[in-house]
């Protein structure tokens, strides 16, 4: 039997996002639905009780994908770029 163990932090169990549909958080192009889509994931994010922790982890391990912490891909690249500069972290 194989035992997958995936790496899961305990800020994730009391995620906005814990029962929603996974793939709203992970939109896919650059269409209107695809957009609205974002936005809709983005506004669970905005309400959610661990969104700090949420994009720290989507920061320290590199997530390129998906909404994470209330941002998109672009965002969380300006964030990372940003803190490469000055050492802080700046949220949106």
């Amino acid at each position: 039997m194989l035992n997958i163990d995936f790496e899961q932090e305990d800020w994730m169990l009391e995620g906005s996002c814990l029962y929603s549909d996974t793939d709203l958080f992970f939109p896919v192009g650059s269409s209107m639905k695809a957009m609205k889509q974002a936005n809709e994931a983005k506004a669970i994010c905005m309400e959610c009780p661990v969104v700090n922790e949420c994009l720290d982890y989507a920061i320290r391990t590199n997530q390129d994908s998906g909404i994470w912490g209330g941002t998109d891909e672009e965002q969380r690249k300006s964030i990372r770029r940003q803190f490469r500069k000055t050492g802080l972290v700046v949220n949106y």
